[in-house]
């Protein structure tokens, strides 16, 4: 008998904490919220809004309970390496009908598949949407979900099962060590469309789905006005640390992540009430946009920029390691040492992968995926070639002989930990540093783009 997907397997449960220790080194921050309202007395599927091609299931995996089973478009199971990889790493594929009306009938077994993984108490993971979005908007659903959901019910009979819906939030889709939040949101049970389900199956499909959606918008940044998405957006960055100091809330990825919803929600509400100077705010945010373009100005600095003070004191510190790194040999032995065991902090991986993938949505999952799979090779040899060869060139340190191979991988893993912080401090060090650059050069354009922002800020 062939073991199901479900099933426990050793090199699965040694890979997982790896693969989840690694998305959390690919963001600066990982922020769950609502891990109390995962069911404790039933079965659940986790239905999240669908962004990032791989990224919203590497985040399911780092806070689901048991191993999940995900649902995946079947055409990018057509290679059998590819699929092999695929199945071992728990995820289904899903025909839709554009992988041809021949192919709709495999979902039949797919299903009973997932119904299977639900009875056996695992999460099924299936992406709310269907197919990713590069927006923060929610797409129209499709109603698979749903039909596993009511055909699980009746087998379960009296025992529930629910369907969690669960926003994810990424304050950039392609910009590495940015931020990811979490928002688990109430369970919906299964058991109240059942009758409709029995009675009329399409209605009890829509009646779900429109649960979920109505449930699945308030837990994500949902922009509904699509003709003025960018502006919206835009607004929802460039005022966000003028909003959260009103309201007296500390710079965090999750006060930033709800204002942004708070800010697009205010904005949203006055499109649809035809506010009059709801067209000049969105004119006047698409000038800003393009003077910021122009300068090659991050939108955000304008208003939310150090002190000079503090850019220069950051600016010096900066200079002063570097000096040190460059006229003192103990620290310069220290910092080789650390670009030796982890050299993924000095590889632009995200420029390579912007260059040969044309989707965007992909980029990201793209570039964790070489820097995971890179990080543990490299690890693997150059651990065993220090610890071969420690014993004789790194006497001068210490005596460890082979012992400087657990150093490597302890180095290693420090390294991918401190990696984000330190390239996004660099980063801003470097923002901070352009914009008064840019205050001493182009000084009356400097001006008017906080006289722009001073407008945009009395609009809102």
């Amino acid at each position: 008998m062939s073991k199901s997907i479900q099933d426990n397997n050793r090199l699965y449960n040694i890979l997982s904490p790896l693969v989840q220790f690694g998305t959390r080194c690919h963001y600066q921050s990982f922020d769950v919220h609502g891990l109390e309202n995962l069911p404790t007395d039933g079965a659940y599927i986790i239905a999240p809004c669908h962004q990032q091609a791989l990224m919203e299931p590497l985040a399911v995996l780092n806070f689901a309970p048991k191993p999940p089973v995900f649902l995946a478009r079947a055409d990018i199971f057509e290679n059998p390496t590819i699929r092999a990889i695929l199945t071992f790493l728990k995820i289904l594929p899903v025909y839709r009908i554009r992988d041809g009306q021949s192919n709709l009938s495999k979902n039949n077994d797919v299903f009973d598949r997932s119904r299977d993984v639900l009875l056996d108490g695992y999460p099924l993971c299936l992406m709310a949407e269907g197919r990713h979005n590069n927006r923060h908007h929610l797409l129209p659903m499709g109603k698979g979900m749903f039909r596993i959901a009511g055909e699980t019910q009746q087998k379960l009979g009296d025992h529930p099962l629910y369907i969690v819906p669960t926003g994810i939030d990424f304050d950039e889709y392609e910009r590495p060590y940015s931020n990811l939040v979490v928002n688990i949101g109430k369970p919906i049970p299964v058991q109240p469309f059942m009758k409709d389900f029995c009675d009329n199956e399409p209605v009890a499909l829509n009646e779900m789905r429109t649960a979920l959606s109505t449930a699945l918008s308030p837990l994500m940044h949902d922009i509904r006005d699509e003709e003025h998405y960018d502006e919206i957006f835009t607004l929802c960055n460039v005022l966000n640390s003028m909003v959260r100091r009103s309201e007296g809330k500390k710079n965090t990825a999750w006060n930033r992540f709800r204002v942004r919803q708070e800010i697009s929600l205010k904005l949203d509400r006055r499109s649809a009430e035809k506010d009059s100077k709801f067209d000049t705010l969105m004119s006047e945010t698409g000038a800003f946009r393009q003077q910021c373009q122009r300068l090659r100005l991050r939108e955000t600095l304008v208003h939310d920029h150090w002190s000079l003070l503090s850019t220069a004191l950051a600016f010096l510190f900066v200079a002063a390691a570097v000096a040190a790194i460059v006229f003192e040999p103990l620290v310069r032995y220290v910092f080789l040492f650390f670009l030796l065991c982890y050299p993924m902090s000095v590889l632009p991986t995200h420029l390579l992968v912007r260059k040969l993938i044309a989707d965007s949505q992909f980029r990201s999952s793209v570039n964790f995926g070489i820097r995971f799979l890179l990080s543990i090779v490299y690890t693997i040899v150059i651990s065993i070639v220090i610890a071969c060869c420690g014993g004789m060139w790194m006497k001068n340190i210490a005596d460890l002989g082979a012992w400087w191979g657990l150093v490597a991988v302890a180095v290693a893993h420090f390294g991918a930990l401190v990696t984000g912080p330190l390239t996004n401090g660099l980063k801003a060090i470097l923002s901070n540093v352009r914009y008064w650059w840019l205050r001493l050069v182009k000084g009356k354009k400097m001006k008017a783009l906080g006289d722009q922002y001073k407008r945009l800020a009395d609009l809102f």
